[in-house]
């Protein structure tokens, strides 16, 4: 038995008896004739029921599975909302393992954690548009950055460039719809990096006076090593590195360009000490894709290297870290890489007090290789081979040291003549 009741908003709710039990379901319709259908159709259901051509499921809603035709057993629910924290955490949770260089990985985790910071854990993601972006552009642009100085555009670029990442994985596996609404974004302009100069064109710089604190620290960013400047560097790190494993690893920096990540990942077999090569392992040059090069070693860097081997290899990593007892029962494995932090914290600590204590971190000895071999007049093209991976605007950055180069261009342009 049914009956169709009609409340003060003038919606319509279907009354209705089963098994013993009054049931009572809107029908959020103020129209009569859909209301009487929905009234029809569930009486004629009830008759499917008691005639067993129609079975109710166990727990299942009554009123809810007389009125689909017994397609749904519980109340249609929404999804959950999407947010950015439930979005950035399925996406890291979902990467396999070496997806991603743990440098890289820990980058990404702090660019996403921006986001959620400014934005909301509890943002709608799938709401995201340029609107926000725009609005979180404008938000990191004003925050602290590095010495004291504002968030970097290229920064928050770099840190749009992540969420994008984000945003085409949530897309591919259907979390969200659309592409990432970053079309027409806008950000403050940027300037280019100085060139990369010696120490004595930086002092000298610094010595005339009206650079700020922020512009020196950029100065020294750009500091690279000469010959002389880096066997002075390598001789204070080999007297005074708190771990032997520092001095090799140094040489092998300055002597090859090797990035700090590719000297940490480096094994014992990449090196041939027979026809003086090592094997660099690459992350950056091909996406999604694991390169390598081959670099020829230099007398200094094949001596430090095999006497290096001789005492101290006691795994396939050429440069090691001893694993706790403890530690190493759970993981099987006795030795693991140096972790990157211990090894800038090593090379931070050897130069600390000295001449050379404003050398920033690992870069230099790969800008000073690179730097090296451009004044040394070395073709453009075997840099690139030795190096790996370069962007236009590094390239830039070192242009100006092919002395040799430039000036037989030049005569090269106007016939070598001077007319008085």
């Amino acid at each position: 038995m049914s009956w169709l009741e009609r409340r003060g908003t003038g919606r319509f709710h279907l009354m209705f008896r089963f098994g013993k039990q009054r049931f009572k379901k809107s029908l959020r319709t103020t129209r009569e004739d859909l209301a009487e259908a929905a009234r029809t159709r569930l009486d004629e259901n009830i008759r499917l029921v008691m005639s067993g051509r129609l079975t109710i499921p166990d727990g299942a809603d009554v009123a809810t599975f007389l009125l689909s035709d017994g397609k749904l057993n519980r109340k249609p629910s929404a999804p959950p909302p999407l947010t950015l924290g439930g979005l950035t955490k399925a996406f890291l949770e979902s990467l396999p393992d070496g997806t991603m260089e743990a440098n890289s990985l820990y980058t990404a985790k702090i660019h996403l954690a921006h986001f959620e910071r400014i934005l909301g854990k509890g943002f709608a993601a799938r709401g995201l548009g340029l609107d926000d972006l725009q609005g979180y552009v404008r938000e990191r642009a004003k925050q602290k950055g590095r010495r004291n100085g504002r968030v970097s555009p290229t920064t928050i670029r770099k840190e749009i460039t992540t969420l994008s990442g984000v945003w085409g994985w949530a897309r591919a596996t259907g979390r969200v719809e659309g592409p990432f609404p970053n079309k027409g974004l806008r950000y403050a302009k940027t300037s280019e990096k100085p060139p990369f100069q010696t120490r004595e064109e930086i002092e000298r710089q610094i010595s005339r006076g009206g650079l700020s604190a922020a512009e020196q620290e950029l100065l020294w960013d750009c500091l690279y090593l000469t010959g002389s400047d880096l066997e002075e560097v390598l001789e204070i790190i080999k007297q005074r590195a708190a771990n032997p494993v520092l001095y090799p690893m140094c040489v092998l920096a300055g002597h090859t360009g090797a990035r700090r990540s590719e000297i940490l990942r480096a094994q014992v077999g990449d090196f041939d000490l027979e026809a003086n090569l090592v094997l660099l392992h690459e992350k950056k040059r091909a996406k999604g894709k694991r390169t390598s090069r081959l670099v020829p070693l230099s007398p200094l860097l094949a001596a430090v290297i095999s006497e290096w081997l001789k005492t101290h290899a006691c795994c396939k990593y050429a440069f090691c870290q001893a694993v706790p007892a403890d530690v190493a029962e759970k993981t099987d494995a006795a030795c693991r890489p140096l972790p990157a932090r211990q090894a800038s914290d090593y090379l931070g600590r050897a130069l600390a007090g000295t001449d050379w204590e404003k050398i920033r971190g690992w870069h230099v000895f790969r800008h000073s290789f690179i730097s090296n071999c451009a004044s040394k007049g070395i073709d453009q093209r075997i840099i690139d081979a030795w190096s790996g991976h370069q962007t236009e605007e590094m390239r830039r950055r070192y242009t100006h040291l092919f002395p040799d180069s430039q000036q037989q261009a030049m005569k090269a342009l106007f016939n070598g003549s001077v007319k008085g």
